[in-house]
């Protein structure tokens, strides 16, 4: 069985990447900021009727937590066959930075 890992992967796009895997036969390890949102996210997705995922805590801006996700994955399998960018960080900026010039 093939294995992905998708950063975000608790809700929205990332969420929807995770469906369209699992039924494509992958394994799927949900990345999320928060645990108990990335565990949410798998108890969905188990009723939903997908058995071959799992949450994983990983906050992208923390790398602490990137090697911790990183130990996680590769104590459950020796391949990651997939990784899918998917969390997303505003670069320190504030949002007030972001916006156009009037």
């Amino acid at each position: 069985m093939k294995t992905a890992l998708i950063t975000g992967a608790n809700k929205g796009i990332g969420f929807e990447t995770a469906k369209q895997l699992l039924e494509n036969g992958y394994f799927v390890f949900i990345g999320s900021r928060d645990i108990d949102n990335g565990e949410s996210a798998v108890e969905q997705l188990k009723k939903a009727g997908f058995a071959h995922t799992e949450a994983i805590q990983l906050d992208v801006t923390d790398a602490g937590s990137v090697e911790k996700a990183k130990s996680a994955v590769r104590s459950k399998t020796d391949v990651l066959d997939v990784l899918i960018n998917n969390a997303g960080i505003n670069g320190g900026m504030p949002q007030a930075a972001l916006e156009a010039p009037r």
